[in-house]
């Protein structure tokens, strides 16, 4: 991630609190050649005050980059548009970016399932690598374990997809002096709104060897080709957004690297929230590549 010259999309709003651009920060600090740009998205306006919130948003840049000294590059870019995640993907698409870094929203979890939140939206449509940060102080009390969660099972699974999250993980690992560990979750049978491949299940039919035990070789064989301690290998059964909040705990995980995929109807869309309820259950980052990305 930092070889080269690597360019970073922040997403900043009004406020004092800037979680995604004080981890850009840390990664600056890191980093120094990292270019940063500061992405305001201004939704509410109309043609006749558009230069004075131009100028009031300049203003607040600058107070933000005083804090944050770690920033060498950082640049700001105003947009004026009344859909933020469509405008901010946008720019993420159009501006050659490595990294989106965004800000959690706070969350009602009835509400969200049918109104989404700015950082839901982006979540499930972003076309670069996602982080998403909820407390940028709180990786200073975790662990340096980075959590890469693969479902085998999930219908659209795609392995190309796999190997982008393993290389970042990896990447991440290094940065922190950590560790990577694989997590694989088996859903139950009855998944419920959780739909996924229930190929897998098949080959159990004859009883000679549970789904427990498929998906320990499926992940095993996945860590040995990439060189990953199978100590470090964890299969999990439940929810994927029970039982990897429950592991991150334990690892005090200081990252959760996964993968997710455009839906367009409605229970897909309930389905694509595994990753933004795991973000809402751990005290860590969560890191997002879309396959359509890939």
């Amino acid at each position: 991630m930092t070889e080269k010259n690597t360019k970073f999309a922040v997403l900043v709003k009004l406020g004092d609190l800037q979680p995604a651009l004080d981890r850009a920060s840390q990664y600056a600090k890191f980093a120094p050649s990292i270019e940063v740009v500061a992405v305001r998205v201004i939704n509410d306006f109309n043609e006749e005050n558009q230069e004075l919130l131009k100028a009031q948003a300049k203003r607040e840049f600058e107070v933000m980059a005083n804090k944050h000294p770690n920033i060498q590059n950082l640049s700001l870019k105003v947009i004026f548009n009344k859909d933020v995640p469509e405008a901010f993907n946008q720019e993420c698409a159009d501006g050659n970016y490595d990294l989106a870094i965004i800000s959690a929203n706070k969350r009602n979890s009835i509400k969200d399932l049918f109104i989404s939140t700015i950082d839901s939206s982006i979540m499930r449509s972003c076309p670069v690598p996602l982080l998403v940060v909820k407390d940028a102080n709180s990786t200073a009390t975790l662990g340096t374990a980075i959590l890469l969660a693969i479902d085998f099972q999930e219908a659209d699974h795609v392995e190309q997809l796999d190997e982008k999250l393993l290389s970042s993980a990896k990447t991440f690992a290094e940065l922190f002096n950590g560790d990577v560990h694989i997590a694989n979750c088996v859903s139950p049978l009855n998944r419920g709104l959780m739909s996924g491949n229930t190929g897998l299940s098949k080959i159990v039919a004859g009883g000679s060897i549970n789904r427990r035990d498929i998906h320990k070789i499926i992940v095993s064989e996945f860590a040995k080709k990439h060189g990953i301690d199978l100590d470090h290998v964890h299969v999990l059964e439940g929810r994927i957004d029970e039982e990897i909040p429950r592991l991150c705990e334990k690892l005090q995980a200081r990252m959760v690297c996964m993968g997710t995929t455009p839906k367009s109807s409605f229970l897909g869309s309930i389905d694509s929230t595994a990753s933004e309820l795991v973000l809402e259950q751990i005290k860590g980052d969560v890191y997002i590549v879309n396959s359509a990305s890939i």
